[in-house]
């Protein structure tokens, strides 16, 4: 096999084109996928289609804060025995409307203040989309291995105090998620998904 001088790869991909106009409304789906890759991790971006229905928009429009739930995994493919778990992250956004200020705010991290928006389509944009989140591994990637990384998305129940339920009737209070999206590849080069190895 070739030596690869500099292991960086960068691929992208939009995952769901097989999907028919009617369902992209109604599933959320991970998509524009992009890797980059070298010796030491995997950088992932990312981004969550049809994150939110008329519902949740409405049940955000009311007030009620939704959180967003992010998991990342990286593993490595194994023959003989169970695949090795490499490196794994999860993570959670929050989008909150200001009744008072008519603003949106996106709180994309804890620690970090909220970023505002007066447009719902930008706020649900930023939070919906995922850039640059580094997986370091357990060990170097190697050129001979074939590795894949998992990627998920999936909306909080909205739990509201028992009084409040019969006023706020309208709240949604489901669950809502997207499927597990799998993209394999290998130092220098990637391989497709396959059908069955979304989870």
């Amino acid at each position: 096999m070739r030596r690869v001088s500099t292991w960086l790869l960068l691929l992208s991909l939009t995952f769901g084109s097989g999907f028919s106009p009617a369902m992209a409304k109604e599933k959320a789906r991970i998509t524009d996928v992009t890797l980059v890759i070298d010796k030491g991790g995997v950088g992932i971006s990312f981004s969550v289609q049809h994150c939110f229905s008329p519902k949740i928009e409405e049940t955000i429009q009311s007030g009620v804060p939704v959180t967003v739930f992010f998991s990342v995994r990286l593993s490595q493919t194994k023959r003989l025995w169970r695949d090795r778990r490499l490196a794994s992250l999860r993570f959670a956004r929050r989008i909150h409307y200001d009744n008072l200020k008519k603003v949106y705010e996106v709180f994309l991290e804890d620690t970090s203040p909220a970023v505002v928006f007066e447009d719902f389509s930008e706020a649900s944009e930023s939070l919906a989309s995922v850039d640059n989140v580094r997986l370091i591994p357990r060990r170097p990637l190697t050129e001979q291995a074939t590795y894949y990384v998992s990627l998920k998305a999936e909306l909080d129940p909205v739990r509201l105090p028992f009084r409040l339920e019969s006023v706020l009737f309208f709240v949604w209070s489901g669950r809502r998620e997207t499927d597990w999206f799998v993209q394999r590849f290998r130092v220098g080069s990637f391989v497709l998904p396959k059908k069955e190895e979304t989870q």
